[in-house]
């Protein structure tokens, strides 16, 4: 997906969620949660290139963000949500002594989620369970593109560029009110998506070209804590 594209569904999602509160009556509660937390994104992956062994994983990272969310009656709400975070892509060379190489890598996070609650409005502490859908955009930084044209990527000079995949979702958590105005929320999610290759062919598409031959599903677990805040 091209950058004007992703953007411009991006901003067509945030747009959605400043209108949602005018949209809606005040029975629906329309309320936006800001949010920090920690990313582990899950992809170890093992590989031969050159007949050499390779591993690459994810460093784990921060992310804030926010989700808008209004209640559709008592127990069904639907909400969209942005975060922002960073999960720096980690080549290894397994030989003696192994070697290692960092790529800068920026994530964007949007997904539209529909959350059931356990408890009714009325209540001050209201669990939770969610699932959704989005898309995740995987950015290396200016540094790690000048690095992997300059030097080497995996095994070869390599013009790497950024990745936007289709994300699953699903997870839990926990709307606690403390004020007519304010409240905090604590989430625990698991974001799926394909591993990226950053635009690295996954098969040699001819000699002296580098791949990287990674494939499969990745999940990036996450954890956060937000401040809620009622909107009406």
């Amino acid at each position: 997906m091209k950058t004007k594209s992703f953007w411009g569904i991006a901003c067509a999602l945030l747009v959605s969620l400043l209108v949602a509160p005018n949209a809606f009556g005040q029975d629906l509660n329309p309320r936006l949660t800001i949010f920090g937390g920690g990313s582990f994104l899950k992809g170890e992956r093992t590989f031969v290139v050159g007949g050499d062994q390779f591993r690459s994983n994810f460093a784990k990272g921060g992310k804030f963000g926010f989700r808008g969310t209004v209640d559709v009656d008592s127990h069904w709400a639907v909400e969209g949500s942005y975060s922002y975070g960073t999960n720096n892509l980690r080549i290894f060379e397994l030989r003696v002594p192994p070697r290692e190489r960092a790529f800068g890598t920026r994530v964007h996070q949007f997904a539209a989620n529909a959350l059931y609650f356990l408890n009714k409005p009325e209540d001050k502490m209201r669990a939770f369970v969610t699932g959704g859908l989005g898309l995740t955009r995987y950015s290396p930084t200016d540094a790690a593109k000048t690095f992997a044209a300059t030097f080497e990527f995996v095994d070869e000079a390599a013009v790497i560029s950024s990745n936007t995949k289709l994300s699953l979702n699903f997870g839990a958590g926990v709307e606690a009110k403390v004020h007519d105005r304010f409240g905090v929320r604590f989430d625990l999610r698991d974001n799926m998506t394909r591993i990226p290759r950053f635009g690295v062919p996954e098969t040699p598409p001819g000699p002296a070209v580098d791949f990287f031959p990674v494939s499969g599903v990745v999940h990036d677990w996450e954890t956060s804590v937000g401040v809620v805040i009622y909107l009406r």
